[in-house]
C-alpha cells in the first residue's frame, strides 16, 4: 500500500498488531496530531509518554503500520478489559490517513480483542461537544448511555463531560 492520502485502502481490513514500549513515541505523535481537532475545549496535548506507558500496564494499543515506513504508525486505540466489559479509547488516525476506514478497522479490532475476553459489551467515552463523532459510533452500534464528568478539569477551556456510549458484543438473545 502507498503512503499516498489519496489511496484508500481495499475493502479488506487492514491489519493490526499489538503495540509495544518502542511504539510509544510513535502513539503520541498520532494521538496529538489526531486529537488537534479538540483544541477548541481542551488545552494542551491529548497524551504524552507517561500517559501511555500507564495505559500499556493497564490494557493494550492496537496499531495500524504504515507498510512503507517501518515505525510509523498510520492508527491505532486503546483496548481495556474489565469483567465482562471492554473499554475503547484514544482512537487515532494520523489527519493524512483519515476517511479510509481506518477507524472502522481499529473499532473493529477491539470488538474481536474484546470478544475473545468474553465481554458482553463495549464502552466508549466521547467528549459532549465532538458532536461530529456521535453520528459515527451511533453507525458502528454505540448508544449513549450515561454522562460522565470530565476526568482532568485542568485540561478543560469551557465546562464539559463526557458521554458514555456502549455498544452490546453479542447477540441480545445470547444475554
Amino acid at each position: 500500500m502507498s503512503t499516498d492520502p489519496s489511496t484508500s485502502f481495499p475493502l479488506t481490513r487492514p491489519p493490526t498488531r499489538v503495540a509495544g514500549p518502542s511504539d510509544i513515541d510513535e502513539i503520541v505523535r498520532v494521538t496529538n496530531r489526531a486529537y488537534v481537532a479538540e483544541q477548541f475545549c481542551l488545552k494542551g496535548d491529548r497524551t504524552d509518554a507517561a500517559d501511555v506507558s500507564t495505559r500499556m500496564r493497564e490494557g493494550r494499543f492496537l496499531v495500524i503500520d504504515d507498510p512503507a515506513q517501518k515505525g510509523k504508525l498510520w492508527g491505532l486505540v486503546y483496548a481495556a478489559v474489565s469483567g465482562n466489559r471492554g473499554y475503547l479509547g484514544t482512537l487515532s488516525v494520523d489527519p493524512a490517513f483519515q476517511g479510509q476506514g481506518l477507524s472502522k478497522a481499529l473499532v473493529s479490532a477491539v470488538e474481536d480483542h474484546c470478544r475473545r475476553a468474553e465481554c458482553l459489551f463495549l464502552d466508549i467515552t466521547v467528549v459532549h461537544l465532538r458532536k461530529d463523532l456521535f453520528p459515527f459510533y451511533t453507525k458502528l452500534g454505540f448508544a449513549p448511555m450515561d454522562v460522565l464528568p470530565f476526568p482532568r478539569p485542568e485540561k478543560m477551556l469551557q465546562p464539559l463531560h463526557l458521554v458514555q456510549m456502549t455498544k452490546p458484543l453479542h447477540p441480545l438473545e445470547a444475554l
